[in-house]
């Protein structure tokens, strides 16, 4: 029997919302407190996940079939082999990529225009890949390196990259090798790199993984990893790691003071360990930020937890209700509990410690989540964005500076006939890649140009997708 729907009965583990009331289970979701200042293991409290709202069973149609299978046909002769190129890498003109939050000008400490649209002349951009001052740029036909209004060409031989402030780390050929990022931006990867490691033949890795270990762009490079936890993907946070494992379980390591581990306590751990709370949900794509951490279930289900000071989590948080309120010119603080419009004893979380289920606005499935330092952006298979968490940079693409500490949809593409295909977050930045849907209404007149002369067009509003005359 073969199941096509992601979220029914006869795929008991494609949702806890759906298994876990059907086996009734209570998973835990969290670690919470009332008190953001209370950061004590003493001050949580374990609270189940039916207590909390949204956590509900599921369930949707199903058009699986129960029948017996018909007779086999025979096969028919094989086709001549054509190589398949995915629609995200193919050549689409109505396809382009937006920055929203700080540029590379900016946090170079030159001028910039605040809001760009990323693109090569002639070339569509591929996928991107960001750090705080510079970002790699994969066009297909080779790599970019995006920093201070330079874009520098990496060396043909490079097949993949990853950037931070100090160094970028290379894939060439059978090697891959760690070069200061000012040498790359100059042009000058000559002479020995800071860090070397030759491959085995035949391999080709998906960075940051390698065989036996993974590599990061900062010292000391490369750390090799346990035999018997072999992993598929791997994302690097600022001081922790999230593995996907064969199977589609969760690893956790690295520093845990935040809870950015996902094991319900503040312990780091120095190799890979089981994420006990997703046991049973198979899992396809895994998000580290600065602290904080997200991952998406087959059934398109959002989990996140760790860090949540900034509402990075999608979940309350009291820096955000105060910036609120100070925003409103109501004089909240901490001396004026409780703030307007909170509830006697609202709780607040800070810390989450265990994975929770975070359901987007009308429950749309998500497609798929990246982590900024303190910020997280999500894509619908409906082709939605939503972004929450810091937003002092306008990261959030939400037309102002404010934080949110729930999910909110960036209402600009819709408006302009914009289909949000993927999403990539900086430290303090979200990189989009869009598709212009014809006909639509309300769209952009420029939104179907291949989009960036970097650091040539500056936006007239914040957060917005391109320029006006």
């Amino acid at each position: 029997m073969r199941c096509d729907a992601m979220r029914c009965d006869a795929a008991p583990l494609c949702s806890p919302r759906c298994s876990g009331a059907a086996r009734g289970r209570t998973p835990l979701v969290g670690l919470t407190h009332r008190d953001a200042g209370a950061d004590t293991p003493q001050s949580w409290g374990r609270i189940p996940s039916r207590a909390l709202p949204g956590l509900r069973p599921r369930r949707m149609n199903c058009s699986c079939s129960l029948t017996a299978a018909p007779p086999p046909v025979p096969p028919a002769p094989p086709a001549p082999f054509r190589p398949h190129l995915p629609p995200p890498f193919m050549a689409d003109p109505r396809r382009s990529w937006f920055l929203f939050g700080l540029n590379a000008e900016e946090a170079a400490g030159a001028p910039g225009p605040g809001r760009q649209r990323l693109g090569l002349k002639g070339a569509v951009i591929r996928r991107v890949c960001p750090a705080w001052s510079c970002a790699v740029l994969d066009t297909g036909s080779g790599l970019q390196l995006l920093s201070a209004g330079r874009r520098r060409p990496l060396p043909e031989d490079c097949t993949a990259a990853l950037p931070s402030e100090t160094h970028v780390v290379l894939l060439r050929g059978a090697a891959v090798q760690a070069w200061p990022l000012a040498a790359a931006l100059r042009d000058e990867l000559r002479g020995e790199p800071a860090w070397s490691r030759e491959l085995p033949p035949g391999a080709r890795p998906a960075l940051p993984l390698l065989p036996g270990g993974f590599v990061a762009p900062r010292p000391p490079f490369y750390t090799a990893l346990p035999r018997e936890t072999p992993l598929r993907a791997l994302a690097l946070g600022h001081e922790h790691a999230v593995g996907l494992g064969q199977a589609g379980e969760v690893y956790g390591w690295g520093a845990g003071r935040h809870g950015q581990l996902g094991h319900g306590s503040l312990e780091s751990e120095q190799q890979p360990r089981l994420v006990e709370a997703l046991c049973g949900l198979p899992v396809r794509e895994v998000a580290a930020g600065g602290w904080h951490s997200a991952c998406i279930s087959d059934g398109g289900d959002l989990y996140v937890w760790g860090w949540n000071e900034s509402g990075q989590l999608g979940l309350p948080s009291r820096a955000v209700a105060e910036q609120q309120g100070e925003d409103e010119d109501v004089g909240a603080g901490l001396q004026d509990p409780p703030l307007p419009g909170e509830p006697p004893g609202a709780a607040f979380i800070s810390i989450q410690a265990f994975p929770a289920l975070l359901d987007l606005p009308m429950e749309p499935a998500v497609a798929a989540v990246s982590c900024g330092s303190r910020h997280t952006a999500a894509v619908t298979r409906g082709g939605e964005l939503y972004t929450w968490g810091w937003g002092k940079y306008g990261q959030l693409g939400h037309r102002d500076r404010a934080s949110c500490d729930q999910p909110r949809r960036v209402e600009q593409l819709r408006a302009q006939g914009l289909q949000a295909l993927e999403v990539v977050c900086g430290p303090w930045s979200t990189y989009v890649c869009v598709l212009q849907q014809g006909g639509a209404q309300g769209s952009h007149p420029h939104s179907t140009a291949p989009a960036l002369k970097a650091g040539t067009e500056r936006g007239s509003c914040p957060g917005e997708l391109s320029p006006h005359p």
